[in-house]
C-alpha cells in the first residue's frame, strides 16, 4: 500500500510539472530561499590512504563539542594528498562548528594511543586548537547567514609520521 501511494504521489507530481501547473512544494523547497550553504576547505592531508570525515555541529544542550551527538551533517571523502572542498547545502542560518579527521586505516574511527592522543590526522574549523583536548566550539565555528567558507586544516602528531600539527597548518 505504501509503495502504491509513493508511486501515485510521484506520478502526480511529475504530471503537475509536465503540464505546467505548480507541483506542491515540500517544506524544504519552500524554505530554500532562506537556506544557507557552508563550504569546508580541507587542507594538509598527508596521504591518499583511507578517507576524510568532515562534520558540522550546532550547539546542543548537554552535548560537548565535538561529540557526534551535536553533529547535524557529515560527509566522507576519499583521501587525497593535499586537500579538497566540500559544500553542505540547505542549512538553517546560524552558528556551525566544524571538525574532521583522516581515517587512514579505514576503520571508521579516529584512532588514539593509550593516552587518548590521536594517532591519525585531525582538525577543527578555522585551524583552532585546544589545550590538552579538542578546540572549543566557539573557536571552531562560523556564523552562517547565507553562504560562507571555513578552513579545516588537518594536522598530524609527530608520532603519526609527520612533522607535527603546527607544520601542517
Amino acid at each position: 500500500m505504501k509503495r502504491t501511494f509513493l508511486a501515485l504521489a510521484a506520478h502526480l507530481a511529475t504530471g503537475a510539472v509536465l503540464s505546467g501547473l505548480p507541483a506542491l512544494a515540500s517544506s524544504e523547497t519552500r524554505g530554500a530561499a532562506q537556506a544557507a550553504e557552508l563550504t569546508v576547505s580541507v587542507s594538509g592531508v598527508n596521504s591518499g590512504k583511507g578517507r576524510i570525515y568532515v562534520a558540522l555541529h550546532r550547539v546542543k544542550a548537554g552535548v560537548k563539542f565535538p561529540d557526534q551527538k551535536g553533529a547535524v551533517a557529515g560527509a566522507w571523502r576519499m583521501a587525497g594528498k593535499g586537500g579538497f572542498s566540500i559544500t553542505f547545502t540547505g542549512l538553517a542560518p546560524g552558528r556551525y562548528a566544524v571538525n574532521g579527521f583522516h581515517d587512514a586505516n579505514g576503520n571508521g574511527d579516529l584512532d588514539t594511543n593509550l593516552l587518548g592522543i590521536p594517532t591519525e590526522g585531525y582538525g577543527f574549523g578555522n585551524g583552532a586548537t585546544g589545550m590538552f583536548g579538542p578546540a572549543s566550539f566557539d573557536d571552531s565555528s562560523i556564523d552562517l547567514k547565507s553562504a560562507a567558507t571555513i578552513r579545516l586544516p588537518i594536522g598530524y602528531a609527530a608520532s603519526a609520521g609527520s612533522t607535527g600539527r603546527e607544520g601542517n597548518r
